[in-house]
């Protein structure tokens, strides 16, 4: 899931209960009536806020009130998935933050092995060797790192200082930090005595 309109699609019928509202002392449920698909809640307190439900938990600190620190004042569904994770103290055990991607390991070892010097018609029997022996679609960063350390080409090239990361933002870290985005703005728009409509009327409007 890489954009806003990606996650629209799971909470379009979901509606808003505040559980509980006191100052920074907040329980906010989100889901579809008669559902419990999607659901999530997100509670906060002094200095920190917690998002749990069907897509996995995750907690923040940052400053007293958190919803200052999440909320988008353009109200435009951005998000900041390198800063806020920063900012996370504990993540999902079946949903960490960052996953390995196969493919991010695929593009940074090709562009290496395109610095190597060869020699003349060398280099696609090198090539050959690098995806039968290291591009082997690994399953993590450690077994990735392993296949790049224990690869010697047949002309004695080697990955010299070469350690590439290549997690990128897992789906449920980001679906979550979209609803974080997402419930702050519903919940603003109800102490605003607002609802969506009425703010999607007011942007068009440029009042907003």
């Amino acid at each position: 899931m890489k954009t806003f309109a990606e996650f629209q699609r799971y909470i379009r019928e979901h509606r808003m209960t505040i559980e509980m509202d006191q100052g920074v002392h907040r329980s906010i449920f989100f889901g579809k009536p008669g559902s419990s698909a999607y659901h999530f809640r997100l509670v906060t307190y002094p200095g920190g806020l917690l998002i749990t439900g069907d897509c996995g938990t995750y907690s923040f600190e940052r400053l007293r009130d958190m919803f200052e620190f999440f909320r988008d004042d353009r109200m435009v569904n951005r998000i900041n998935p390198s800063y806020w994770h920063g900012k996370m103290e504990s993540e999902c055990k079946r949903s960490p933050a960052q996953t390995f991607s196969a493919q991010n390991f695929e593009e940074a070892v090709r562009q290496e092995v395109d610095l190597w010097e060869t020699t003349v018609g060398a280099a696609g029997k090198i090539i050959e060797e690098v995806e039968d022996q290291v591009l082997r679609s690994p399953e993590s960063q450690d077994e990735a790192m392993r296949l790049i350390h224990e690869f010697e080409s047949s002309e004695g090239h080697q990955f010299q200082d070469f350690y590439p990361c290549c997690n990128e933002w897992s789906w449920p870290f980001k679906w979550n930090l979209y609803a974080i985005v997402w419930g702050i703005k519903q919940y603003d728009l109800v102490k605003d005595g607002r609802t969506q409509a009425d703010h999607d009327r007011r942007v068009l409007a440029g009042a907003a």
